[in-house]
């Protein structure tokens, strides 16, 4: 499962909308599948549209093809675009993957539990793993865990909240022995943007829109309406939302 994080885990500036929520989406991938497949068929779909080198491929970033940074430059040509969003839609589209999503309403968190607020990524964390457990268990399969590399500190904070729900499970939603069973692997893996990890890009396209949709599904205010590209890449992965996906926590 690669898994993506968008928005501030801090409790502070809560009544700016745009601080007000973390999100966590995890891509629920087949290995065998994902090896043999995913990264050659996301490495395709960049030679055909981006200039491309083999040792500096460009790396899909929501917010780079968003403001047409570095090498997606090119779309700001609108034939290229539409012919690339078609593509990329495609792509999602015959993706084997299920997706997972969890939103942390942070302010009305804060306002229930004054005195005993759980850390927002701990909790998000804890949440969104017990979830995929209950999904896995069904099929007696197992997980490994990437994330996208944020620093040493920060890598070590995401390792810490990992730890904690294998050794003390999470009030309410997941024992240890739950955890560990799903996720035997002690150590979360990590991955920088260099690294060109498919898994990564993956998650890291759709994490915003599915938390946004997430936001907005349980009637919760937001900053900004939903992107036209945003909403195509929402359509494009909706099948593959699993019927657990799409959690709010207050």
């Amino acid at each position: 499962m690669y898994i993506d994080e968008t928005g501030d885990h801090r409790y502070r500036q809560l009544d700016q909308l745009e601080r007000r929520y973390l999100g966590l989406t995890g891509v629920l991938i087949n290995k065998e599948y994902y090896d043999k497949s995913v990264p050659q068929t996301l490495e395709a779909l960049k030679r055909q549209f981006f200039k491309y080198d083999p040792d500096r491929p460009p790396i899909l970033v929501r917010s780079h093809i968003v403001y047409r940074k570095y090498a997606f430059g090119v779309l700001l040509n609108e034939d290229l675009n539409a012919k690339w969003e078609t593509a990329l839609v495609g792509f999602y589209r015959d993706l084997r993957a299920q997706i997972f999503t969890v939103v942390i309403d942070k302010k009305i968190h804060k306002e229930k539990y004054p005195l005993q607020t759980f850390d927002a990524y701990v909790y998000s964390l804890a949440v969104l793993l017990w979830r995929v457990h209950g999904f896995l268990r069904i099929y007696g399969q197992k997980a490994d865990i990437m994330a996208e590399a944020r620093g040493k500190v920060e890598d070590a904070s995401i390792q810490a909240s990992f730890d904690y729900v294998r050794e003390h499970g999470f009030t309410g939603f997941g024992t240890p022995e739950g955890y560990c069973e799903t996720y035997p692997a002690p150590k979360l893996k990590f991955g920088t943007k260099r690294d060109n990890v498919a898994g990564l890009q993956i998650a890291d396209l759709i994490a915003y829109g599915q938390k946004v949709q997430t936001i907005v599904e349980n009637g919760k205010p937001y900053h900004k309406p939903i992107s036209r590209f945003t909403q195509m890449l929402n359509d494009a992965v909706q099948a593959k939302v699993n019927q657990y996906g799409r959690y709010l926590l207050e």
